[in-house]
């Protein structure tokens, strides 16, 4: 196990490392530069400013200097916010962030197993139709689609909850919900597909033949077996939720990673948004490594082994 993980590990700062160089070749590659809004700086302050953040070396020794301070934990110093490093303005955002992607998370997968074991259990039924048809919705239909109708419905006409912003519980109710949808059908359709095919296995007909209850074959044998291909998907669904919806922080104005990106985008801020492509790789493969190793637990066949087996 440990030999497994360090060879992940290995894997993983190789690809850290592919990300960040394509990550600051494609930033220079982009039209423009930081100073584009700048329209009131003369020639000279813009020159003082390009010297101030090394933007005046050559493309060689601006690469060398940035992954010299990507191993010391330097993501670099922020165009548009002066003098604030991208690591301090990626930690204030987090945190909205986070929040709305683990409620989202959590609640979209609990409701979307439930719908899936309902649907599973009355197969061919009403039920199961009706999960299903909710899953295909939540699946087709935009997350920014139902963040509209949230915020119309509950917040406009309702006076239920805020419209947007970002201060309390409350503020995070509606775009939780908008959030949620796509992991809820997501779950739903997994546990469904996988739940009618175990539910119709041999080891299932044997488990009954042996007098198991039903709540047991459908929790002990089913859905444990119905679990791993949902792990599978759950892992890069976590850190895109996680790490913020663009669409969704922006229409409920939240001061997340997301809005903070899309803003760095329209700005040409390049360390900001070479700090978040990276935080999300990093994240990623993370969760990948983790999702590899609770295939283990949830299934005792699976084993990992030194040879990555």
């Amino acid at each position: 196990m440990a030999r497994y993980i360090a060879k992940r590990v290995m894997y993983m700062l190789i690809t850290l490392f592919i990300i960040a160089t394509l990550s600051f070749f494609l930033m220079k590659m982009l039209p423009g530069s930081p100073l584009n809004a700048e329209e009131k700086l003369t020639e000279e302050q813009q020159a003082i400013v390009l010297e101030k953040y090394g933007l005046n070396d050559p493309i060689p020794i601006q690469y060398v200097n940035y992954l010299a301070g990507l191993v010391q934990g330097d993501l670099g110093i922020s165009f548009a916010f002066s003098n604030t490093p991208v690591t301090d303005i990626l930690m204030d955002r987090m945190g909205p962030s986070a929040q709305l992607g683990a409620q989202a998370l959590v609640v979209g997968t609990v409701i979307g197993v439930l719908l899936g074991l309902i649907a599973a259990i009355s197969h061919n039924g009403f039920l199961d139709y009706t999960s299903t048809i909710i899953a295909v919705l939540g699946t087709s239909i935009p997350n920014f689609v139902f963040a509209g109708l949230l915020q119309y419905l509950f917040a406009a006409e309702w006076e239920l909850f805020p419209v947007a912003l970002w201060g309390s519980f409350e503020h995070s109710i509606l775009p939780t919900i908008a959030l949620m949808i796509f992991p809820m059908a997501t779950a739903a359709r997994f546990v469904r597909t996988e739940m009618v095919e175990v539910l119709g296995s041999n080891f299932i007909t044997t488990a009954r033949a042996k007098g198991v209850s039903e709540p047991g074959i459908v929790f002990k044998h089913g859905l444990r077996n119905a679990m791993i291909p949902l792990v599978t998907v759950i892992g890069p669904m976590a850190v895109s939720l996680m790490t913020g919806s663009m669409v969704i922080e922006q229409i409920f104005a939240i001061p997340g990673i997301g809005e903070q990106f899309v803003n760095s985008v329209m700005v040409n801020d390049y360390p900001t948004i070479m700090g978040t492509t990276l935080l999300f790789a990093a994240l990623f493969i993370g969760i990948i490594l983790v999702t590899d190793l609770l295939y283990g637990l949830i299934d005792p066949r699976i084993r990992i082994s030194g040879g990555g087996k």
